[in-house]
């Protein structure tokens, strides 16, 4: 039997160019752990301030080139423009850990919907009233405080998982086959996305 697991961050841009792939696989009906690494911590969290725009702008281009995925004016000018808006996704690591319980194709979902806000309608990564509103959407009214814990450990596992199978970064789409694990490529998917079932066949 074939399953996955899809190793993300919400606010990765390329994550977000990665999400018609991985909803294509997960419709698909085959066997997806979805888990979220908050990689945007600590040194990790960018300041637009201090020269970080240029870059994401960079890639985000790159990105729309090469999956389609659309990054609007709004998120520009509101994010990237912002000096003092901060990579941090923290909010979304412990939202995703409160939905994580309900599975991967709840958890894309509510990636989908956050990175929407961000990406297209140019909403704060600190917005916490926005991230408790899309939670409620999916009928989860715990405090978002209590997803702390549970997306600490997740990211540690994703952690251990990735230096496992020698991956590393975002997006990570691992297969797992007969008792082996090996990464999906999966900017191979980026202009046929309900291609990548295949692979469960």
């Amino acid at each position: 039997m074939t399953r996955f697991t899809y190793i993300y961050d919400t606010y990765c841009g390329w994550c977000y160019g990665a999400l018609p792939v991985i909803d294509a696989l997960i419709e698909s009906g085959v066997d997806v752990t979805m888990m979220h690494r908050h990689l945007f911590r600590g040194p990790n969290a960018h300041r637009m301030g201090d020269g970080f725009s240029k870059l994401a702008l960079q890639y985000d281009r790159r990105i729309q080139q090469l999956t389609g995925q659309k990054f609007s004016d709004a998120y520009v000018e509101n994010i990237l423009g912002n000096p003092n808006e901060v990579l941090e996704s923290g909010l979304t690591a412990q939202a995703a850990a409160l939905v994580h319980d309900q599975g991967a194709k709840a958890e894309l979902k509510l990636a989908q919907a956050l990175q929407k806000a961000r990406y297209v309608a140019g909403i704060s990564a600190a917005n916490s009233d926005l991230v408790r509103k899309v939670l409620a959407e999916f009928g989860v009214g715990r405090a978002l405080d209590e997803g702390k814990g549970p997306a600490r450990k997740i990211s540690a596992e994703a952690a251990k998982l990735q230096a496992s199978a020698g991956a590393q970064g975002v997006p990570t789409l691992l297969q797992h086959t007969g008792g082996k694990t090996t990464q999906v490529n999966i900017s191979t998917y980026y202009d046929l996305p309900e291609e990548i079932a295949a692979l469960a066949a």
